[in-house]
């Protein structure tokens, strides 16, 4: 599956186990987040710096395992819905890159509270949410993962790669983490996350699964 010397089965391999991996490091991430609820998340955060960092790289990395996983589908929708993957395979890549790039933010609680008073510590939090943060970082990160990877996995049903249990999983998946997260409440964010690992999975066994020749019609006979 992961011969080095096979472009389309090392390809399709690695963007199968991406769509498994990462919704996994996102159920793995909120299991391990120290934040109790109806605890403030940055001094929840500061008094468990070992588990808030485990918890953020686990998150990290599900942001980014997804975008090969992306690419992947994007990859396989030919002909029905392909305007649509490109557009949101872009958006999607894009969203994730950033929002990957904001869990860094973790780190830099945990020792603000930890050295400073928390009025001070909140206050440089606060300041350093700068106008560019916000709308280049924060709204492209956030909008564009979500509603990126709600689109591509409709432009993938509409292939007809999946049926549409696909993209209703993924945004059912999505908005109760977003909830549970929200409101920390463990059953709900950690559903999502499951949910997003059924469906997800599913479609990165299959693709796993799938042969070279279907992953890439115009595959040379081998030899050729």
């Amino acid at each position: 599956m992961f011969t080095l010397t096979d472009p389309d089965a090392f390809r399709r391999g690695a963007a199968g186990v991406s769509l498994i991996l990462a919704p996994l490091c996102l159920l793995l991430g909120m299991i391990v987040d120290p934040l109790e609820f109806g605890v403030e998340d940055t001094l929840g955060y500061a008094e468990n710096p070992g588990a808030t960092g485990v918890s953020a790289t686990l998150l990290h990395y599900a942001w980014v395992l997804w975008v090969p996983g992306v690419i992947g589908m994007v990859h396989l929708v030919r002909r029905r819905g392909v305007v649509l993957a490109h557009l949101a395979g872009v958006v999607t890549v894009l969203g994730l890159i950033n929002f990957s790039a904001l869990m860094i933010s973790d780190f830099f609680d945990i020792v603000l509270y930890q050295q400073l008073p928390v009025e001070t510590a909140t206050k440089i939090l606060q300041d350093a949410a700068q106008p560019a943060l916000i709308v280049a970082w924060q709204i492209p990160g956030m909008a564009g993962s979500f509603l990126g990877l709600v689109l591509v996995a409709v432009a993938y049903a509409r292939a007809g790669r999946a049926g549409w249990w696909f993209p209703a999983g993924v945004f059912v998946g999505l908005v109760v983490w977003l909830v549970g997260a929200r409101l920390w409440n463990p059953l709900l964010g950690y559903s999502g996350p499951l949910l997003l690992l059924v469906v997800f999975g599913a479609v990165g066994v299959a693709m796993i699964r799938m042969s070279d020749e279907e992953w890439n019609p115009h595959r040379a006979p081998v030899g050729a």
